[in-house]
């Protein structure tokens, strides 16, 4: 039972209710925004966020071990596990209060993780690694042919890409949810591309090149730089 591995939670009904103490005895501004009951679910669950940043953090079933991790501009950056809850709270605390890095994160914190991709997004440079990320991803091999052109293009290789099943797109944004108005790339036979429009109307098929002027010649107008946040901040 989660009430027995938990009882700093369950006594409260919650671990956002929990949480909150914690905050309130550090006296931190911070209060959870979501949260569900422990009686109600196999597992609680609780949301703290301020500003662009937010974390998640839900329990440990088999053991007694909080989950929380870290995001900023709608991108996961890291991820920890205590059994300390006022752990918890000091950490979420840092990275929801602060404009610490990941590196900074986990230096301070030994039991949280950075991900790989982490250095990127801190460094401003996620463009660029998620281009080469898609470029030398053995999986992708179907659409190698036109990563090499758009990634040396120097409109298509300032967009944030990202693949979805077989497809290639494209965002404004660098964070979840991305933006879905530009075209879309499907490798549809080796070394040949179909092209579409967001809405899924087929602009047209051809090699990596004719994709790449097709794609291009279907872009939002006066399009920029993708820039970190998400959608729903455009």
């Amino acid at each position: 039972m989660l009430e027995d591995l938990y009882p700093e939670v369950g006594k409260l009904g919650g671990l956002a209710e929990a949480l909150d103490i914690e905050f309130e005895k550090m006296q931190s501004f911070l209060r959870c925004t979501i949260d569900n009951t422990i009686k109600n679910l196999p597992f609680s669950y609780a949301r703290v966020e301020n500003k662009r940043r937010f974390s998640q953090i839900y329990l440990a079933a088999e053991e007694k071990l909080y989950l929380p991790d870290f995001w900023r501009n709608g991108v996961c950056l890291a991820h920890g596990k205590t059994n300390s809850i006022s752990k918890l709270a000091e950490v979420l605390n840092y990275w929801l209060t602060t404009e610490a890095t990941t590196d900074l994160l986990q230096d301070k914190f030994q039991f949280i993780k950075a991900n790989e991709k982490a250095k990127a997004f801190d460094e401003n440079k996620e463009v660029d690694y998620t281009w080469n990320l898609i470029l030398n991803d053995s999986s992708q091999v179907d659409i190698k042919s036109f990563v090499e052109l758009a990634i040396k293009d120097d409109i298509l290789s300032k967009l944030f890409p990202f693949t979805s099943l077989t497809r290639l797109c494209f965002s404004r944004c660098t964070g979840y949810p991305y933006t879905y108005d530009t075209p879309i790339v499907i490798p549809v036979s080796k070394g040949n591309y179909e092209v579409r429009l967001s809405n899924n109307d087929i602009i047209g098929t051809g090699t990596a090149l004719e994709a790449l002027k097709m794609v291009k010649d279907n872009l939002p107008m006066n399009i920029k730089s993708a820039v970190a946040g998400t959608a729903e901040d455009l």
